[in-house]
């Protein structure tokens, strides 16, 4: 598939000039839709993040977690605060190393890794698929200064696959391991310890 072009200027509001056409469409590239599908990507993806951190706090806390960081449901909230999906796959690293899982579970795989730091470095706050411009006061300035070509179907590929991986398989897996947790903690009970 040929590469994509996403022009700055046509990236959030629809009625600002129009590059000229260079694609036979009299209206130019039709490269509105790809950034909505990126932002939607991008979005899915944090909130899984989040989602990932507040169930590995659990589960610590579950086992017994006493550590310097504070896990508790409002210091998460404070914590969760951010866009930054670098952060987000920190803390989830972090909150995953505590818990008894194999060594090579306590981690995102390096693959989705990659994924994630190629992903913060295209939108690190959050806002450059979302919004023409970024930035507050006179730090202000166009969200996608540069025209990009990119490759939209395989960008989108590797997204589909990381949100999946972190909707059904990282939730999923965490999912059992607090069921697995839930229930040992009630059979010691029942024992008597």
């Amino acid at each position: 598939m040929p590469a994509r072009t996403i022009s700055p200027s046509r990236a959030a509001i629809c009625d600002w000039p129009r590059p000229p056409p260079d694609t036979g469409s009299p209206l130019g590239p039709d490269d509105l839709l790809p950034l909505a599908i990126l932002y939607n990507y991008r979005h899915s993806i944090e909130l899984s993040l989040k989602w990932l951190i507040r169930k590995a706090a659990q589960c610590a806390l579950r086992e017994g977690y006493t550590g310097e960081e504070d896990l508790s449901p409002d210091q998460l909230d404070k914590r969760l605060r951010t866009h930054n999906i670098k952060r987000l796959a920190d803390c989830l690293n972090r909150y995953l190393a505590l818990l008894d899982l194999p060594k090579v579970e306590q981690r995102i795989d390096p693959e989705s890794w990659s994924q994630l730091k190629w992903l913060d470095s295209e939108d690190a706050t959050g806002e450059t698929y979302r919004y023409a411009a970024v930035g507050h006061g006179a730090g202000r300035a166009p969200a996608r200064p540069v025209q990009q070509n990119v490759n939209f179907y395989e960008q989108v590929n590797e997204l589909h696959k990381l949100a999946h991986l972190l909707w059904g398989g990282y939730s999923a897996h965490l999912g059992e391991y607090e069921n697995w947790q839930i229930e040992y903690m009630e059979a010691m009970d029942t024992a008597g310890y």
